[in-house]
């Protein structure tokens, strides 16, 4: 089994063109499939069941697995279970029938627009470190783009002139996303007076660099955001992510057109884009309870004699 496995890994890479983080996801839930597999003495992908795949899916239940993964692992077999059928090594796809668990829609969390200019002027300082993080926090927030995507940032696909850039999404899919003033001047600053003293040979294509001039990693990338929001006085846990939920939720409360979001951030699917609606809606919601001054009452806050 461990052999279609891979060979299922390399025709995601090589055919389907996923990217390196999403093939790391299908590894890690096919090889735990094959493991519980293997304890049950099974080892021959012809002869699985859907019986064996909902005691895999049991069994991780028991296990404390959260609704959102037990997804993931059933959409990882169910990619595996169609390779192999399309690859025939199997008659038939038996997982075709097979549906996922129904979620539930989580709200994006984001940050208010005061804790915003707070976490912007997190890093003042002059140092080569300080103006990066300045930049990336500055970038993120400006653009919506993933982490991964900043650290993969190349100083070629910034172009100034018209206040854009290009990067490479989920799926190795390319887009532009459009920055504005502020995080304009906090890039060039950091291009200018920092970034020359991490690369002083020039030899880096990567616009946000490590102490030691290699390229940015994520873990790192998602320290300078939580370290940020801890010299800003924020309680909320702060991950680059936050940010991405909050310039999606921030563009929709001034009134941007969903469609120009859904563009804006890579999303695929526009159903992800809507997650924000509901968001927006929280937020109003919440002012309206807050400052309405009949919004808790109506009717039965009037008095007999009224």
């Amino acid at each position: 089994m461990l052999t279609h496995i891979q060979d299922f890994l390399e025709y995601l890479t090589l055919e389907r063109h996923l990217a390196q983080t999403s093939i790391v996801s299908y590894r890690y839930d096919l090889v735990a499939f094959q493991e519980f597999l293997a304890e049950m003495g099974h080892d021959d992908v012809t002869a699985i069941t859907r019986d064996d795949i909902y005691a895999f899916l049991a069994d991780q239940q028991l296990h404390g697995i959260t609704e959102k993964s037990l997804a993931r692992r059933l959409a990882a077999i169910k990619g595996f279970f169609r390779f192999l059928a399309l690859d025939h090594v199997i008659p038939c796809d038996i997982t075709e029938v097979m549906t996922s668990p129904k979620l539930p829609q989580h709200v994006p969390e984001c940050l208010t627009e005061e804790e915003i200019t707070a976490l912007m002027n997190a890093y003042q300082g002059d140092t080569p470190i300080e103006l990066r993080n300045r930049a990336i926090v500055e970038l993120l927030y400006a653009t919506g783009i993933r982490v991964s995507e900043c650290c993969d940032l190349k100083l070629a696909s910034v172009n100034f002139a018209e206040g854009v850039m290009r990067v490479i999404g989920k799926g190795s899919k390319e887009r532009v996303v459009p920055f504005g003033r502020p995080a304009a001047l906090a890039l060039e600053h950091y291009l200018q007076k920092g970034r020359p003293e991490l690369d002083p040979m020039h030899r880096q294509p990567y616009v946000f660099l490590g102490k030691r001039g290699g390229r940015l990693n994520r873990r790192k990338a998602w320290d300078i955001v939580e370290q940020g929001g801890v010299i800003a006085g924020i309680t909320k846990k702060l991950h680059p992510h936050l940010l991405r939920h909050s310039c999606a939720t921030h563009l929709l409360a001034h009134g941007a057109d969903l469609r120009v979001i859904q563009e804006l951030l890579g999303h695929a699917s526009i159903d992800t884009t809507q997650l924000y609606t509901h968001a927006d809606t929280s937020r109003l919601r919440q002012t309206f309870l807050k400052f309405h001054p009949r919004a808790k009452g109506g009717r039965r806050d009037q008095s007999p004699e009224s």
